[in-house]
């Protein structure tokens, strides 16, 4: 889903003959303690949202592995800054994430 945006967002890139180097970011949700609370936490935001409710509060990775192979994942598609947004409020979220992709 994500890769054919990127493709047509390169595409206008260059069809608007922009001299500059793309840049493309990333963003994405991550827990690394509470699963269960970190998923309700994401519906809640987006209970308005009908379908994408589901797809965002869903689709997330759940712990450290899950986290790399998220991050592996879009630097193979060639995103120069990917962002990881925390679900849970606890400050030891992102000590945690320095850890796991530092």
């Amino acid at each position: 889903m994500i890769a054919g945006a990127f493709d047509a967002a390169k595409a206008a890139w260059a069809r608007a003959e922009r001299q500059e180097t793309i840049k493309l970011t990333a963003i994405s949700y991550f827990v690394l303690s509470d699963e269960e609370k970190a998923r309700a936490n994401v519906a809640d935001y987006y209970a308005g949202a009908g379908a994408f409710t589901k797809i965002a509060s869903e689709t997330f990775p759940p712990g450290a592995k899950a986290i790399r192979e998220r991050a592996t994942a879009f630097e193979a598609l060639g995103v120069d800054e990917l962002i990881f947004n925390p679900t849970i409020a606890d400050l030891n979220e992102i000590s945690r994430l320095a850890e796991v992709v530092p």
